[in-house]
């Protein structure tokens, strides 16, 4: 039964998904001055444990040259480990140091944070709606990686397999399918749809 359910929500997934690559420019324009945003749309296009503001984006180069603002210079990151110890949620966040941002900057920041969400697509479908929870008690591991060269995790509810073995050309494979509790710090935890297959990653 938990194969059958994963195939269905992979489903509903993967359309939600490409709906996300259609409207992601305009969800954007929804957000607040610190990158996040209403909880309606949030639910389906945010992330679960961060908002729309990620300083690393920028300073890592994983946006273009044309979309780099000086992120320091308004914003200061709370990442979610931090988050969590300070105010009890496990959601990063950013405090507004400089609210002035030029049009130039407005519109790079704009840019980031559609990167963002593409590189996240519906992130909070997968986490909010085809998402469960998991009990840590019901996990029992079958596989691991130091043997096997992959996980292999199962409840009775639900699976988790990672797969990240030699592919072809040098490549290997990027397999992350059933829901993500291949690791889990806390006894519940809600945990999200994988649906990820691929034999190129480098």
């Amino acid at each position: 039964m938990k194969y059958i359910k994963w195939i269905l929500y992979t489903i509903v997934d993967i359309i939600v998904n490409i709906i996300g690559y259609i409207v992601n420019p305009i969800v954007v324009l929804f957000a607040d001055e610190v990158g996040n945003l209403p909880k309606c749309i949030d639910i389906i296009f945010g992330n679960y444990d961060d908002n729309m503001d990620i300083p690393w984006m920028i300073d890592e180069g994983h946006v273009p040259k044309f979309a780099r603002y000086d992120f320091h210079k308004h914003y200061l990151y709370h990442d979610a480990y931090e988050a969590e110890q300070t105010i009890g949620e496990y959601r990063g966040y950013v405090d507004l140091l400089d609210p002035n941002f030029t049009l130039k900057e407005k519109f790079q920041r704009y840019v980031c944070r559609v990167i963002w969400l593409y590189r996240n697509n519906v992130y909070g479908f997968s986490y909010y709606v085809t998402g469960i929870d998991i009990n840590a008690d019901d996990v029992e591991k079958i596989k691991t990686e130091e043997k096997d060269g992959y996980t292999w995790y199962v409840t009775d509810y639900a699976f988790c397999y990672k797969d990240e073995r030699p592919s072809f050309w040098g490549m290997k494979w990027d397999n992350y399918v059933g829901w993500k509790f291949k690791s889990m710090d806390h006894p519940t935890e809600r945990c999200m749809l994988a649906v990820r297959i691929t034999p190129f990653q480098h």
